[in-house]
C-alpha cells in the first residue's frame, strides 16, 4: 500500500513551495496586502475543493478523483514558474490550491480502508513537511523548488495509477449539513483550537526574530516540530479518540503559554515536544473519530480538511488584529485560551466504542 508514500511526496511539494511564496511574491512586486490576498485565495480554494471533492469521491471512483487532483496539482506546481507579476501568481496559486484540495480526502479514505492506521498515514505527511522545508532551504531557488514539486507530484500520480483502488461507494446518502451536524463537536473543537494556533503561527517567526533568534534556529525549531510529528503520530493510536483529542487540546494550550515564557532557543526547542504531542494527538484523534463513526469517509475527511483551512484564514486575521492592537505575546495567550476552550467541546462529544 503506497498511500503513505503519496502523502509524503505531495506534502513535501506543498511545504517546499509554500515556504518561499511570500518572498517570491515580493520579488514580483506584490504589496503586503497582495501577499495576504494570494495566501487567502490559496486557502479558500483548497477549502472549497476539499468540501466538494470529499463528497464526490464517496459516490464515484476514488482512483479517478485522486488521479485528477494529482495531475492538476503537478501542472500548477510547474505553472508557478510562469508567473511574472502578483496577479498571475494569485491566479496560479488559487488554481493550485483548488487542485490540492481534490485528492486528499479520497487518499485518506483509501488508506483507512486498507489498514485503519491513520496515525501511520498522517505521520508521513508530517515527514514530507519537515523534509520539504529543509530541502527548500537548501535549494533556495524558486524555480528549482517549483520544478521539484512538479516532479514529486507527478511521481505520486504514477504511483496512484498503478494502485488497485477498490470500488467503495456509499449507499446511505446523508446530506452535507447532516454530516456536519452529526460530527459538530469534533469539528468545532478542532476549529477552535486551530483558530488559536493559526493566530500564533502568523506571528511566531517574527516573535522569535525579535527575541534575537537567528533564521537558522527558527528553521530548526520548525523542523523539530514537523519531524517529531512523524515519530509520534505512529505511536499514539493505542489511545482512544477522546483521550487523543483531549491531550491534543491541553498540550497545545500548555505549549502556547510556554512560548510566552520562553526567550532562549533551548526553551523553544523543549516546548516543541509539547506542541508536537498536542497537534499529533488532536489531528489523529479527530481523524480517527470521524472515520470510525461515519460511512461517508471521504466526506468527513474532506470537511475536516476544510476546517483546517477555514480556521487558518480566520485565525490569521484575528492574529494580525491582536498583534496590531496588543502585541505579539497576546497572540500566544489567545492561542492558549482557545486550546483550553476546545477541551470543553471535546468533553461534550459522545464517542462511540469502535
Amino acid at each position: 500500500m503506497h498511500a503513505s508514500l503519496v502523502n509524503f511526496l505531495t506534502q513535501f511539494s506543498v511545504a517546499s513551495s509554500l515556504l518561499f511564496i511570500p518572498l517570491f511574491a515580493k520579488e514580483l512586486g506584490a504589496s503586503d496586502l497582495e501577499i495576504g490576498l494570494i495566501s487567502s485565495a490559496y486557502s479558500l480554494a483548497t477549502l472549497f475543493s476539499s468540501s466538494i471533492f470529499g463528497r464526490i469521491s464517496d459516490f464515484f471512483n476514488k482512483k479517478i478523483v485522486m488521479s485528477l487532483g494529482l495531475l492538476l496539482s503537478a501542472v500548477f506546481f510547474l505553472a508557478q514558474c510562469l508567473a511574472r507579476d502578483a496577479f498571475q501568481l494569485l491566479i496560479v496559486r488559487t488554481l493550485l490550491g483548488f487542485s490540492l484540495g481534490i485528492f486528499p480526502s479520497a487518499l485518506i479514505s483509501y488508506a483507512y480502508g486498507v489498514n485503519k492506521k491513520v496515525g501511520y498515514f498522517s505521520s508521513f505527511g508530517s515527514l514530507g513537511w519537515a523534509v520539504g522545508q529543509l530541502v527548500a532551504g537548501i535549494v533556495a531557488v524558486y524555480y528549482g523548488i517549483f520544478v521539484l514539486g512538479f516532479l514529486l507530484t507527478f511521481i505520486a500520480l504514477l504511483i496512484i495509477l498503478k494502485e488497485r483502488v477498490p470500488e467503495e461507494k456509499v449507499s446511505r446518502r446523508r446530506g452535507s449539513l447532516k454530516i456536519i451536524r452529526d460530527n459538530f463537536s469534533v469539528y468545532f473543537a478542532f476549529f477552535i483550537r486551530h483558530v488559536g494556533a493559526s493566530a500564533v503561527w502568523l506571528i511566531f517567526p517574527i516573535y522569535l526574530s525579535e527575541l534575537g533568534i537567528s533564521k537558522f534556529w527558527i528553521g530548526a525549531i520548525y523542523f523539530t516540530n514537523s519531524f517529531l510529528q512523524f515519530l509520534i503520530m505512529q505511536r499514539i493510536e493505542f489511545l482512544g479518540s477522546k483521550s487523543l483529542m483531549t491531550i491534543g487540546a491541553v498540550f497545545s494550550g500548555i505549549t502556547f503559554y510556554l512560548y510566552s515564557l520562553s526567550s532562549q532557543v533551548w526553551q523553544f526547542l523543549f516546548a516543541q515536544f509539547f506542541i508536537t504531542l498536542g497537534w499529533s494527538s488532536l489531528y489523529v484523534g479527530a481523524l480517527k473519530t470521524v472515520l470510525d463513526e461515519n460511512s461517508e469517509r471521504s466526506s468527513v475527511a474532506g470537511f475536516l480538511n476544510s476546517t483546517i483551512y477555514l480556521s487558518t484564514i480566520i485565525g490569521s486575521m484575528l492574529g494580525g488584529l491582536i498583534a496590531e492592537e496588543l502585541g505579539y505575546v497576546y497572540c500566544l495567550y489567545f492561542g492558549a485560551l482557545l486550546s483550553f476552550l476546545a477541551v470543553f467541546f471535546v468533553g461534550k462529544k459522545k464517542f462511540k466504542q469502535v
